[in-house]
């Protein structure tokens, strides 16, 4: 599979793990695996600015379990996907969340670079957000 195919996948399919271990339907040993997916020096810039790392970002995921309600969904919209190095690859995609009937959505950006331990052969570098208005 070609870098770009990776990361489109590792995008959709790690939004998929977030939907499942946050209603609290993904087992516990499907964590470290996920995990594996965050490089250690992984940022995220947040839509309200902030800048977290690796070990945030690890410690919000893990403590989010079973935090949302069971119709809790995520959908990802894949909008571009190019190579922009040898091992990396840049993916923006659109991310809409429905939290108790809520709406909310999000332009995110992110940097992925090989690495054939990773879930999807990819890891996340860096990772940044922003709210997109809905009606």
């Amino acid at each position: 599979m070609d870098l770009i195919s990776c990361a489109k996948a590792e995008v959709i399919n790690r939004h998929q793990f977030f939907v499942e271990w946050f209603t609290g339907r993904a087992a516990e040993a499907e964590l470290e695996m996920s995990l594996r997916a965050f490089a250690p020096d992984m940022m995220m810039i947040e839509p309200d600015a902030s800048t977290i790392g690796q070990a945030d970002i690890i410690a919000m995921i893990t403590s989010a379990r079973g935090k949302r309600p069971a119709d809790f969904e995520i959908r990802v919209e894949l909008v571009a996907a190019r190579q922009i190095g040898d091992d990396v690859a840049l993916v923006i995609y659109d991310e809409h969340q429905v939290i108790d009937g809520e709406k909310t959505a999000r332009r995110s950006s992110a940097v992925f670079t090989a690495d054939p331990d990773a879930p999807e052969g990819v890891v996340w570098r860096q990772l940044q957000e922003t709210w997109i208005t809905t009606e």
